[in-house]
Order: C-alpha cells, then sequence, then structure tokens
C-alpha cells in the first residue's frame, strides 16, 4: 500500500512562522493605511464644517454665533427616554447646534480618529450613565476667540486665525489650558492636564488633542486645512487664535 504524503510537524511549524512574520510585516501598514482614511474623513468634516460657518455668517450680517461651552446636542441625560433637541443658545449646547442647518449632517461633527470624549467618562457622568454617546458628535473644539464676532471686520488675516480643530474641549476658551499656544505665567500649553494640573495628570486628553497619529487637524478661517503637530507649545504662538 502507498502512503498518503503529508506534513511533517516541522513543515507545518515553518509555514505557521512565515505566516506569522507576513502578519507582522502588513500589520502596521495596515493600521496606517486606517489611520490616513480615518484623517482623510476627519480633513473632509472640518473643511464642510468651516463652509457652514461662513454660510451663517452670510445669514447674520456677517457674525459667527455666541456659541455656549459644553458639548451636548439633546437633553438625553435628563431623560434618555424622550430627549429634547437643545437649541443653539442653550447653555449646555454644543456650538455645533447653530451651525447644524447649514451643514446638514450630524455626523461631519465626529472626528472617526477620536478614541475618547469629554473627561467625564473616566471619572463617572453626572448623569450616572456613560456620556460617550453624549459627546460622539462634538469632536472638535471651536476656538472662542471667532465667536460673536463679524469675523470679515475684525479678522485681517484668515488664513492665521483657527477656526476650531481636533480637542477634547468642545470650546477653546482658555489660552492656559485648552489651547496649543501658551499662555501667561505659565511654561507649557494644556496646563489643566499636565503635570497636576487642575485636572490633574491627564495624558489620555493631551493625547486627544493630537489624534492623528500626534497631530492635530485645525482647519482655518478661510477654509484651509493644516495638521499641527504634537507640541508643548513653543512653535504656536497666540495669534493664530486671537488674530492679533
Amino acid at each position: 500500500m502507498k502512503k498518503g504524503k503529508a506534513f511533517t510537524l516541522i513543515e507545518l511549524l515553518v509555514v505557521i512562522a512565515m505566516i506569522a512574520l507576513l502578519l507582522a510585516i502588513l500589520m502596521p501598514a495596515l493600521r496606517a493605511a486606517k489611520d490616513q482614511a480615518k484623517k482623510t474623513v476627519c480633513t473632509g468634516h472640518v473643511q464642510g464644517l468651516v463652509l457652514a460657518v461662513r454660510m451663517y455668517v452670510d445669514d447674520y450680517d456677517g457674525k459667527t454665533h455666541d456659541s455656549p461651552n459644553n458639548g451636548l446636542w439633546d437633553n438625553a441625560h435628563e431623560n434618555p427616554l424622550v430627549p429634547k433637541d437643545y437649541g443653539p443658545n442653550d447653555s449646555m449646547a454644543y456650538w455645533g447646534i447653530a451651525y447644524f442647518p447649514y451643514a446638514k449632517n450630524k455626523k461631519i461633527f465626529h472626528c472617526p480618529g477620536m478614541k475618547r470624549v469629554d473627561d467625564w467618562p473616566e471619572w463617572g457622568s453626572p448623569w450616572g450613565r456613560p456620556s460617550q454617546q453624549y459627546f460622539k458628535h462634538c469632536s472638535y473644539g471651536l476656538n472662542n476667540y471667532i465667536t460673536n464676532k463679524k469675523i470679515d471686520l475684525e479678522f485681517k488675516r484668515h488664513s492665521e486665525v483657527i477656526a476650531f480643530q481636533d480637542h477634547i474641549e468642545q470650546r477653546l476658551d482658555s489660552i492656559n489650558s485648552d489651547m496649543f499656544c501658551i499662555g501667561p505665567s505659565v511654561n507649557i500649553n494644556l496646563t489643566q492636564w499636565r503635570n497636576g494640573g487642575t485636572l490633574g495628570d491627564f495624558p489620555e486628553a493631551v493625547q486627544e488633542c493630537f489624534r492623528h497619529r500626534g497631530a492635530s487637524i485645525t482647519v482655518w478661517l478661510d477654509g484651509h486645512v493644516t495638521e499641527i503637530e504634537e507640541t508643548t507649545g513653543e512653535d504656536v504662538p497666540t495669534r493664530w487664535y486671537t488674530g492679533e
């Protein structure tokens, strides 16, 4: 009788080792491709959002909305069964609500590279439920200096003023702790999360501000998009936010 041919144990181990090696080589490339795709989607989102802001300004006497400093679209935290949409002036509202009629799609307020939302989920939501769901479509922090302003009159160089950028905060209203520049009397940016700041040591928040492989997607008032590499602030001038 003829013996059937079969792989030996050594041959099987060699094949398995080769497959493992190929996977080890391919996985970083696949992750990089996936991250690049997320960055491309994010770039399209912020370009659409700045266009929505411009259309709003055209309809409101050249003035941007005086956006609240919070990040909710509705009051589902109060009544999850019957949520009520917030208006743009509600104190708990996200800045995007004012511009949503011009964007039409809530998804563009969400960055696919976002890994976590504001700091409440880690410490327990004051509403007793995880807040990831409440902040899912709040991926971009609005520059406070452009709110409630006639931007064409007050900012002469739109290409040098940030409109909004990747951020864990919904509105960037503090030079010392929210913005990438260094504020007065400190020597580093994002101080509320660094070195035992007001929120303690919170490196995950800093990472979320630079969520695209160590870079933040930033859109400027004129609509162009750039990346700001992770920084401690020395290379980011305050005028990018203030316009001065």
